[in-house]
């Protein structure tokens, strides 16, 4: 059963790298298509527009999570009747949140004016490109209920490929239409277009797949059952919408206080930041299914320890970007990708650097948390943060602009999500009191500024006055000192010991 579960994971995380770094390299060269053809106020629109739909997509309320986590054990026993009566109430609920997304989303239209504060100058009605972006996110959840089958049955890796080949040929298209026409809706229409194809690729591979389990229309859940799953996605849905608002509403204040402009200069950061940060996060989903069965069919005592490993490689990820991010992030953008107007402060740079390494850092207890179905334990928390956030967000965005509403979102999530998830799953997975991972948490912190601060000490040694030769000097910097300080730090930790015999033993076969 170990071996199904590491073999899966390799399949599925190799299929996500795979897939995410594909998809990295079409949004770079669509970013830049967007911008040098259309200009910066497309590039704010844009991403205002796709962080209003990511609001608008609470809607969906942790069905999918809740959905996943159910299908756990009715697919490991095989019991088709159970699977047919979740896939049944999955196919009414997700038609029922497609058509929300499209009436509320519809019904938002009017109220634009007052999110956006300077109305870019373009050509087309600001109000019917909304409608467009509306219009692709409804369509999203058409069909998609049955992919929750190739999750949960851990072969997410076909939806990983499916995205991959998908996603590239429709920004293919959509740079080249985009050079020849200079025309924005081209790109909504083929968004739109490329949406239902992948839905209903899906939906065929998994019928085809699971076809026993979808062609029962006559199942459905009992009373007890209902009620447990409802609860669940309650639960669940807090989770959501406190992701949702302290991950998406920061383009969406920006905007509203300072303008569309900066929401586009800031989003040239966040679109390279927040690309590593889903391939690593699509990795970790790559494993959910597999720490699903792990939680299901293993003690406290191996789970404990598949977790710290997991959350050794988080560190040693969350380090490496981080220093990178730091030093290179403003060199790339202002020299590489565009010129020095698209730069940011120095205190931008590290307040996005900080927020990345939270993030990465809370993906092992998230996955902890969720395969050990800890949905209502501590359900108010993310609550709690995510009105911290937005009060936080309106207390600073005043004085101190984009930067105010970042450190809105550290202060939010150190006070809440980084100390109370862990001791969730420490108190009810692995039994114990959370103290060691705590003191661990700030020797990581500590380990991980340190490379920041000796990166940037070696940077400043050598200066180019070709761009480019200083940029590969800066980059060479930035991949050598993190991994030689863990290296260091850490050779003789049994994590890394672990972690080290297994991908030799993985390279021999």
């Amino acid at each position: 059963m170990a071996d199904s579960r590491t073999g899966n994971v390799i399949k599925n995380s190799g299929a996500s790298l795979l897939y995410k770094g594909s998809h990295i390299i079409i949004q770079f060269a669509l970013r830049t298509a967007f911008i040098r053809i259309l200009g910066k106020e497309y590039g704010g629109i844009s991403t205002l527009f796709t962080d209003i739909l990511s609001v608008l997509s609470l809607m969906e309320l942790g069905m999918g999570s809740a959905m996943t986590y159910a299908l756990y054990k009715p697919l490991a026993e095989k019991d088709g009747k159970k699977i047919s009566a979740l896939m049944n109430f999955y196919k009414k609920a997700y038609t029922l949140i497609g058509v929300m997304v499209l009436l509320v989303g519809l019904a938002c239209t009017p109220f634009l004016q007052y999110i956006v504060k300077d109305v870019p100058n373009i050509k087309e009605d600001i109000r019917l490109i909304f409608v467009m972006y509306v219009l692709t996110s409804s369509a999203s959840y058409l069909l998609v209920y049955k992919t929750a089958l190739l999750r949960a049955d851990q072969k997410p890796r076909i939806i990983f490929m499916a995205d991959a080949v998908i996603q590239s040929c429709e920004s293919l298209i959509e740079i080249i239409l985009l050079v020849i026409f200079r025309e924005y809706f081209i790109y909504l229409i083929l968004h739109l277009i490329a949406t239902l194809l992948r839905n209903i690729i899906l939906s065929y591979k998994s019928q085809r797949m699971y076809s026993e389990y979808l062609c029962n229309r006559d199942s459905s859940l009992k009373k007890e059952e209902t009620k447990k799953l409802f609860k669940d996605i309650y639960a669940l849905a807090i989770y959501k919408i406190s992701g949702t608002i302290v991950n998406s509403t920061d383009s969406i204040v920006i905007s509203a206080f300072v303008g569309t402009v900066e929401v586009s200069l800031l989003g040239n950061f966040t679109l390279i930041i927040n690309s590593i940060r889903t391939a690593i996060e699509q990795i970790v989903n790559a494993a959910r299914p597999s720490v699903g069965n792990l939680a299901a069919t293993s003690s406290s005592e191996k789970q404990e320890s598949v977790f710290e490993q997991m959350n050794f490689i988080a560190f040693w990820v969350a380090c490496f970007c981080c220093t990178c991010f730091y030093i290179l992030l403003n060199p790339f953008v202002g020299n590489i990708w565009f010129d020095k107007s698209f730069e940011m402060s120095n205190t931008v740079i590290v307040v996005l650097t900080a927020n990345f390494f939270i993030s990465v850092m809370v993906y092992p207890v998230e996955i902890f948390r969720t395969a050990n179905g800890l949905f209502i334990q501590g359900k108010y928390r993310p609550a709690i943060m995510a009105v911290m956030n937005i009060v936080l967000d309106i207390l600073l965005v005043e004085n101190w602009g984009a930067v105010g509403v970042l450190l809105a979102t550290t202060f939010s999530r150190l006070s809440t999500q980084v100390w109370f998830d862990p001791y969730l799953i420490y108190k009810f997975a692995f039994f114990k009191k959370p103290w060691t991972y705590y003191l661990e948490y700030l020797k990581d912190a500590v380990v991980t500024l340190m490379s920041c601060v000796i990166a940037q000490f070696i940077v400043g040694v050598l200066t180019f006055d070709n761009v480019y030769f200083d940029f590969i000097y800066r980059m060479i910097v930035a991949i050598c000192v993190p991994n030689i300080l863990l290296f260091v730090l850490y050779h003789r930790r049994s994590e890394f010991i672990t972690m080290r015999e297994r991908i030799i033993k993985k390279m021999k076969h």
